[in-house]
């Protein structure tokens, strides 16, 4: 496998050069980036999914809803509709994509904006009838036809990007360089025991003077289903197995595992679409065992899958440190002032 990889590193770097003279458009001016009055957070990274992108909005959302009229613009991925729409109580899963679901779902008041065309669907916030007054925009470390305000770009401690390759060799859009793009760098998945001198000896392969937080991921201790939750240490007594269709499931089945031992783990794609067939074939493996699910795939699920064992977990972000949370939200809201 290593070896096939260096193989495809000559693919990479053709791939890397398209999207370095991209952005050196822009850089220059030649292609343009718009700047909206309304004041917005950026969250992006280098690499195709996986590194917590997700986790970080619903924190921003949470920690600054009930002090700020906030809308999310996304790209809608995986969505069977094209074009502008304002999420509204006749969307789903199909209509806007599962993460701007997931994130209409847990937060109602939030006004979530799904446009392939940013800045369509910047134009579409600024002339709602009570608009708000912070946007975040997801996935836009690419997109650079919208510049925010700030920008965040989240990366994962166990693949971070200083260690990653172009793509088809490793999981890189663009040059590592394209850090330099962003404003606050995010750590993810980073574990548990990191001592200071494991995060110095981190710190010391970015470049870059920008402030860098180091966060983690919280697992609920209930489980939702239909129309109850549970705590989750009925997994211990029950069987169950695990349905995902995200881009890396490490960090999960580790949690699991430790937690409450075997279990058996049906992995489709990230973004996956469940079709009947897969419903029947996870009903079929799972017997009268809890159907365990992420809060992404729940809602895709649940459109063919009518069961009283299906359930999910809940995920937060975390911080290792607690002086890096109380400066990474201290930053959040003067920015939104």
């Amino acid at each position: 496998m290593k070896n096939f990889r260096i193989l495809l590193i000559p693919l990479g770097i053709f791939y890397g050069l398209v999207m370095a003279m991209r952005n050196k458009l822009f850089d220059l001016g030649i292609l343009s980036s718009q700047n909206y009055f309304i004041r917005s957070i950026g969250v992006g990274n280098l690499s195709i999914g996986g590194t917590g992108k997700s986790v970080l909005v619903m924190y921003l959302i949470n920690m600054l809803r009930k002090t700020h009229r906030i809308a999310i613009l996304s790209r809608g991925y995986g969505r069977k509709s094209r074009g502008l729409i304002v999420a509204g109580t006749q969307d789903n899963v199909s209509s806007i994509g599962d993460e701007p679901f997931q994130f209409f779902n847990r937060y109602p008041e939030t006004t979530v904006v799904v446009s392939e065309k940013r800045t369509i669907g910047m134009k579409a916030i600024g002339t709602l009838d009570n608009p708000p007054e912070l946007v975040i925009m997801d996935d836009m470390m690419q997109h650079r036809w919208v510049q925010p305000h700030i920008m965040i770009m989240t990366t994962s401690f166990d693949i971070p990007y200083f260690e990653d390759f172009l793509l088809p060799a490793g999981s890189l859009r663009e040059f590592r360089s394209g850090v330099k793009r962003a404003d606050i760098l995010l750590i993810t998945r980073t574990p548990d025991d990191l001592s200071i001198e494991k995060k110095e000896a981190f710190l010391k392969n970015i470049n870059i003077n920008i402030p860098v937080f180091f966060t983690k991921i919280k697992y609920s201790n209930l489980l939702t289903f239909k129309n109850k939750t549970i705590d989750s240490r009925i997994l211990n007594e029950e069987c169950f197995i695990l349905v995902t269709g995200i881009a890396d499931t490490r960090h999960l089945v580790s949690y699991l595992k430790n937690q409450f031992g075997k279990f058996d783990h049906i992995k489709f794609s990230d973004h996956h679409n469940y079709s009947d067939s897969d419903s029947r074939m996870i009903q079929e493996r799972a017997g009268d065992k809890i159907i365990l699910t992420t809060e992404k795939d729940i809602a895709k699920l649940t459109q063919n899958l009518d069961s009283e064992r299906l359930c999910f977990l809940k995920i937060e972000l975390d911080f290792v440190f607690e002086e890096d949370q109380n400066l990474f939200d201290k930053m959040m809201k003067n920015l939104s002032l």
